[in-house]
């Protein structure tokens, strides 16, 4: 019986023992180098690693970390990776020395926290030794004095064909340009030779017929009708005035009449008109069939009473006025009788009479 509970005893605590050892630990730390021998200036890659469970908490050291002689010259921290149910965390130190001799890393100290207890514990890596050595000599001697700089040779050839690259650059751009706007503005690449424009007053009237001649009335579309119709004198307005009435108001554009020195009667007829043309467009007034002929020779009205015609300037002629010919010279006779008498002659300019 005694031997029976004393195996069992050990049984049991070789189990536990067994568990304990195959478990793995929660946080493991270990540190690494790229290499432990360098010489003066060269660079070293100094590794951290932190493998722990996802419910770990780890703080890894940062910038500010001491590593005894030697200088942190740059530092990466790397995306956590997951493998076999453990996080693995690692930073990166490229790190350097000016000093020769027999350096060690210390070790850096991490710090991480467990979900039952919320006390900072602590990992610590292990040293690390580097040797660092001078850079050697020569074998061919003593130093020598640095060598003097060669002098490469300038290609102008080089030189000219960038220059001429940059100028066809710039020529191949301002053309483009220039035939942007040409083309924006509707114009030939070639420059052509164009007519005056018109006078506005015959645009007017052409546009008036045009549109008398139009089928709006018969399909009784009244107000694309005074539309068309209001937009024919506005466009003279501007081109007679110089008012820009299409982007205007009825009001504003009768405040620029204002400033053009219009008659009171003309003024008052571009008055009328727009503000017919207004309560068809705006207002929805449905007008006579009278008033639809009317507005529209009301228009033409307008660009007749206001047209500005050119006269041509009369023939010069050396010839006198008939009246001037025709006039003669009363003179009294001793009887106290008129007679006629030839017609005044003129004498020449510049001659003696």
């Amino acid at each position: 019986m005694k031997f029976g509970f004393k195996k069992f005893f050990l049984i049991s605590v070789f189990l536990i023992c067994v568990h304990g050892w195959a478990q793995e630990d929660p946080v493991t730390i270990s540190s690494s180098v790229d290499k432990a021998r360098i010489r003066i200036g060269d660079l070293i890659t100094y590794t951290v690693t932190v493998t722990h469970d996802k419910d770990i908490r780890v703080e890894m050291p940062g910038l500010g970390a001491n590593l005894g002689g030697f200088e942190i010259r740059d530092y990466q921290v790397h995306d956590p990776k997951k493998e076999k149910g453990q996080i693995i965390s690692r930073v990166d130190y490229i790190i350097s020395t000016f000093f020769t001799g027999e350096f060690e890393i210390p070790p850096l100290t991490v710090f991480y926290y467990t979900p039952e207890d919320s006390t900072a514990k602590v990992l610590r890596t292990e040293k690390i030794k580097i040797v660092v050595e001078s850079v050697k000599a020569s074998e061919a001697g003593d130093i020598r004095d640095i060598k003097p700089p060669v002098e490469i040779p300038r290609n102008w050839w080089l030189t000219i064909r960038w220059f001429a690259l940059g100028a066809g650059v710039i020529g191949l751009a301002v053309l483009a340009y220039w035939i942007y706007r040409r083309k924006k503005q509707g114009k030939g690449l070639l420059p052509v030779k164009e007519a005056p424009p018109r006078p506005p007053h015959e645009v007017a009237l052409e546009r008036l017929d045009q549109l008398m001649e139009s089928d709006l009335l018969a399909n009784r579309e009244i107000k694309q009708y005074y539309i068309e119709v209001s937009e024919i004198i506005r466009q003279y307005i501007e081109g007679r005035y110089f008012i820009i009435a299409m982007e205007m108001t009825t009001t504003e554009v009768l405040e620029g009449l204002t400033g053009a020195e219009l008659p009171d009667e003309d003024f008052q007829y571009f008055s009328d008109f727009l503000n017919r043309c207004d309560l068809v467009k705006f207002a929805k007034v449905i007008p006579s069939e009278n008033q639809n002929h009317e507005i529209l020779e009301m228009a033409r009205e307008i660009v007749n009473r206001t047209k500005v015609v050119m006269e041509e300037p009369a023939a010069e002629t050396d010839e006198l006025p008939q009246e001037n010919q025709d006039e003669t010279l009363e003179t009294v006779d001793v009887d106290g009788k008129s007679e006629d008498t030839e017609p005044l002659e003129i004498p020449a300019e510049g001659k003696e009479e």
